[in-house]
């Protein structure tokens, strides 16, 4: 006999199906009216924003990516708070750098958010590229990240 939690962890567990055209709306339910956003910013160039669709076409969270004059594929991601703890994250941006072709991204992570860096620093051949200047300066820790040779598997 199945317990509650049990189902509650069956309707949060997540496939990734694919990118999705980008929901505003939804991205605004997840980080709020005021959260930020590349989309309209005259520094951040070639931005691409995405909702991630899972196998069942639930909504799983939006990731994106742009330029900005001195970094190149800077990614932003958010994962929807019913699926966090499954290590979406990192499939959300292995699924962005092969649908758009990505060789490598850029990752700018808020010193106080110990669980994206956790997360970040568990992907296999991600190095920390920022020094104490520029995490002060931009109170962000940079990390680079290279496309594996091989795809993702779920």
């Amino acid at each position: 006999m199945k317990t509650l939690d049990s189902i509650n962890r069956e309707q949060r567990s997540a496939k990734i199906k694919g990118l999705g055209e980008f929901d505003l709306e939804y991205f605004q339910e997840l980080e709020g009216k005021d959260g930020w956003l590349a989309l309209g910013q005259e520094n951040c160039l070639n931005q691409r924003y995405f909702t991630i669709i899972g196998s069942n076409t639930e909504k799983l969270g939006i990731v994106g990516v742009y330029d900005t004059d001195d970094e190149k594929n800077v990614t932003h991601t958010v994962v929807d708070p019913k699926y966090r703890g499954q290590g979406l994250a990192a499939k959300f941006k292995r699924q962005l750098m092969d649908e758009l072709d990505l060789s490598f991204i850029t990752m700018t992570i808020d010193p106080k958010n110990i669980a994206s860096i956790r997360a970040t620093e568990k992907l296999p051949g991600v190095k920390k590229v920022s020094d104490e200047k520029y995490e002060k300066d931009y109170n962000k820790v940079k990390y680079i990240y290279e496309k594996p040779q091989e795809k993702l598997t779920e």
